[in-house]
């Protein structure tokens, strides 16, 4: 009877041994290649939330830490795809704070530069956006000069900066219809001195002119109108201050 109670207990302990064998097998080792491609699956098709929840496990699961830093860009343009630039950004600036000189740096630099740019709408309910937006693509530049995005970023910034050119002109023009004249051409020049060559240049010009013609100063009024001339000869604005600057010689006489 004690033989047999021995040669149950073994076979008992066979058997658990077995499950447990068999369970190790059938629980599969985590694919962090394959949860990378599911995410842009779902990224592909819409669904964020879920391509989120996966780049989470990754997280949680890479115990070598070599694919957190992607997962957590991967995070970030999830955001972005959603169009919830203000949660993209925080995931792209995470990442550069811990991970400056990473290979995808110069990636999660334009893409945190792309977050403020995206949320440009009217220059005069954005000119914080717009600066921040230049901030970083300048940033960009000046961290990572061998970027793979030159040639977009001086586009960017470009963009960016006669969009604050706009911005100043917009606020040079409202004290110009006030009659506040002097405030308006301290507006103008500061345009011209901070953003030369703008798209907003040759309006400056003729308003500067303008405003300094009405405030009195006929010698600045006419520097501003004869330089308008001479930048942009063909312009219909051109044409007006010759005859401004006509009736400036004929007021001098």
């Amino acid at each position: 009877m004690k033989k047999i109670c021995i040669y149950f207990i073994v076979l008992l302990f066979a058997f658990a041994c077995s499950a447990k064998k068999d369970s190790v097998k059938k629980t599969p080792s985590f694919d962090t290649e394959t949860a990378f491609k599911q995410v842009d699956e779902k990224m592909k098709i819409g669904r964020f939330e879920e391509a989120r929840e996966i780049l989470d496990t990754i997280k949680t699961k890479d115990t070598s830490g070599e694919y957190v830093p992607v997962a957590q860009i991967r995070t970030g343009d999830t955001y972005f795809k959603e169009g919830l630039y203000e949660e993209a950004s925080v995931e792209y600036g995470h990442f550069l704070k811990i991970h400056v000189y990473h290979k995808y740096a110069p990636y999660a630099q334009y893409q945190l530069a792309m977050t403020y740019f995206k949320r440009i709408k009217t220059i005069d309910v954005s000119y914080s956006e717009v600066q921040k937006a230049l901030q970083e693509f300048e940033k960009l530049l000046k961290r990572y000069p061998r970027n793979p995005y030159i040639n977009l970023v001086e586009n960017r910034i470009k963009t960016c900066k006669d969009n604050l050119a706009e911005y100043e002109f917009y606020v040079g023009k409202f004290y110009f219809k006030k009659g506040s004249y002097g405030a308006a051409a301290g507006r103008f020049n500061d345009l011209l001195l901070e953003y030369p060559d703008s798209k907003m240049e040759m309006e400056t010009l003729y308003y500067l002119g303008l405003s300094y013609k009405n405030s009195g100063e006929k010698d600045k009024s006419l520097k501003a109108l004869t330089t308008l001339i001479e930048k942009y000869p063909a312009a219909s604005m051109s044409q007006e201050a010759h005859g401004i600057i006509a009736s400036l010689g004929e007021k001098r006489q």
